[in-house]
């Protein structure tokens, strides 16, 4: 113990009359975080991050000397991309919703759900030898229709948007006025395509038919159109490593497929998600459920975790993908990944919420939904960072490692704007805060506090801090 104690005198001592010469102060590390602070209340350094253990934590750095004046530019603030961030709501929609939703937020309100469509006036499901006899209306209207929403609270119903053969919709994109509505067929396999120009008639626009061959049998795909290169990036469920069947049709193995239009020519790229345990090398068999065709997969032990019915989103230079997550032992929930590439495989950072899930996600009114079948309940959320963050920054101006002058305290956060041309992108602007007010002078130093803001339940965990000079 005295040696520990001695340690971190030590530690705090020589931090505390740190010297620079370079023009940026960057704590983005464990070793970084226990130089960088003095003071604290509620808060854990641990992993590189400062993870605060209370709803009112605080930071209070050291001062950081130069040899020579040097005058603030400005600091930025990152939390950690968790997620954590989120809160039920009412549920999203209109009775006779059913199914997985397909949320496409097109722009500022504007807003379509598209979902399988059962009117009250049919009642109640009756079911003989798996038939539902109840069901009067044309196939052309059994498939999934289209709703529009210009405030995400009330809905108008818009029609059909495929026919009873392409009603297993899984996910959409849209370009240029063209919605872009990938299905399954059979249930659970091979994506197929319709192009629909003119959702608001009624009618299924062109069905492309099948666009990739998932040669793993499972699909429940999510796709995403990436603005770096415009390209459309396909997730999908592999079957390959277990029984889909006794897993909720899901896997611990999310392919990746990337095709230049969404339409033609998609080529299989290294997995997004990889969970799988360890292979023996003997085959299985299972029976689909639709098709009852047997399908073969490689067992693998010990008992897996598994992921499906992906979603995915980008939020400034991050992907996240939403999914079914089936883990062993456990009922089913919604899962979340998090990658800083399309070309990395997905870390996994959190969970939410239970029952099967099929998640949507969009943003739409300047919020993040989160929106989910066979629930009471749907997930709002403002986005990855968490408020609640106000910072200052202080200033030696007599060069005797004290501060002399501070800012005021300021509000700071990350905010969102939606890409006008990518629907399942949203853009971000960091949590800066302009620091041209401020005299030059020998040191800096900074804090930070939080406070819980209504409905909230995560608490702040800051990754990184940069400090710019000039």
């Amino acid at each position: 113990m005295l040696k520990t104690k001695l340690f971190l005198m030590g530690t705090l001592a020589a931090a505390s009359s740190l010297v620079g010469s370079e023009s940026t102060w960057t704590i983005d590390s464990q070793v970084e975080w226990h130089n960088a602070v003095q003071n604290s209340e509620q808060i854990e350094l641990r992993g590189g991050e400062a993870k605060s253990t209370g709803f009112a934590s605080k930071v209070s750095s050291v001062v950081k000397r130069y040899e020579e004046s040097k005058q603030a530019s400005s600091i930025t603030f990152t939390q950690s991309d968790d997620w954590n961030n989120w809160r039920e709501i009412e549920k999203v929609g209109v009775p006779g919703m059913e199914d997985a939703p397909v949320f496409v937020p097109v722009k500022d309100g504007e807003y379509y759900l598209l979902a399988r469509y059962r009117p009250a006036s049919l009642g109640k499901k009756n079911r003989v030898n798996g038939v539902d006899v109840s069901e009067t209306r044309p196939k052309s209207e059994q498939g999934y229709h289209a709703w529009l929403s210009s405030d995400m609270k009330s809905w108008e119903h818009l029609g059909p948007v495929s026919g009873y053969r392409e009603r297993w919709v899984t996910t959409a994109e849209y370009v240029d006025g063209d919605f872009y509505i990938y299905y399954d067929n059979p249930n659970d396999e091979d994506p197929h395509l319709i192009i629909d120009s003119d959702i608001r008639d009624g009618k299924m626009g062109y069905d492309y038919g099948m666009v990739f061959a998932d040669p793993s049998h499972g699909s429940d795909s999510a796709i995403i159109r990436d603005d770096k290169d415009g390209k459309f990036h396909l997730i999908y469920e592999n079957w390959d490593p277990l029984n889909a069947r006794t897993h909720a049709w899901d896997s611990p193995l999310a392919g990746h497929a990337v095709s230049p239009d969404g339409i033609h020519d998609f080529r299989i790229l290294p997995p997004a998600v990889d969970h799988r345990t360890n292979p023996t090398g003997e085959i299985g068999e299972y029976v689909h459920g639709t098709t009852k065709d047997t399908y073969q997969y490689e067992i693998h032990t010990p008992e897996q975790n598994a992921y499906g019915d992906w979603t995915a989103i980008k939020i400034g230079e991050k992907y996240y993908l939403f999914c079914d997550f089936d883990p062993v032992g456990e009922k089913i929930r919604v899962g979340r990944f998090v990658s800083d590439s399309l070309d990395r495989e997905f870390e996994f950072v959190g969970e939410l919420g239970e029952g099967h899930p099929d998640p949507t996600i969009g943003f739409a009114e300047g919020q993040f939904y989160l929106i989910r079948q066979r629930a009471e309940t749907d997930f709002i959320s403002s986005g990855p960072w968490v408020p609640g963050v106000e910072a200052r920054v202080g200033v030696d101006t007599s060069n005797d490692g004290k501060v002399d002058k501070w800012t005021k305290w300021q509000s700071v956060a990350e905010t969102y704007s939606r890409n006008p041309d990518y629907v399942r992108v949203v853009e971000t602007a960091p949590a800066r805060l302009d620091l041209s007010g401020l005299p030059a002078g020998y040191g800096f130093a900074f804090e930070y506090r939080t406070t819980k803001g209504k409905d909230q339940s995560a608490l702040v965990k800051m990754e990184r801090v940069e400090l710019v000079l000039e």
